[in-house]
């Protein structure tokens, strides 16, 4: 099966609620590259891959193997950075408080 990174670029970009400027921007590259790199009009560098995966918040190896992952274990990478506080916030806001969490 091949890997269509444009295609993976734009759909953890949409999960994450980024526009393709915000992601531009967090990744230090052009709007322009981002964009074409998700159409598969230019082929990404290990660099900007490795710029994009950072801005993202996932390692190289979960950008590869994500479809093995649902969205909601996506995101839940980036719940594992939230402080303890947050994330007692989030878990009263999602009604879902373990007393581990509390």
């Amino acid at each position: 099966m091949k890997l269509d990174i444009g295609a993976r670029i734009k759909e953890l970009r949409e999960a994450r609620g980024l526009s393709t400027n915000k992601l531009s921007n967090m990744a230090g590259l052009s709007q322009s590259y981002v964009r074409k790199l998700e159409k598969g009009e230019s082929r990404p560098t290990v660099e900007s891959l490795e710029l994009l995966c950072h801005a993202l918040g996932i390692t190289f190896e979960d950008f590869i193997n994500y479809k093995d992952k649902s969205i909601a274990q996506l995101r839940a990478i980036k719940i594992e950075e939230l402080s303890d506080s947050q994330l007692e916030g989030f878990c009263k806001l999602m009604g879902t408080c373990s007393e581990e969490a509390k």
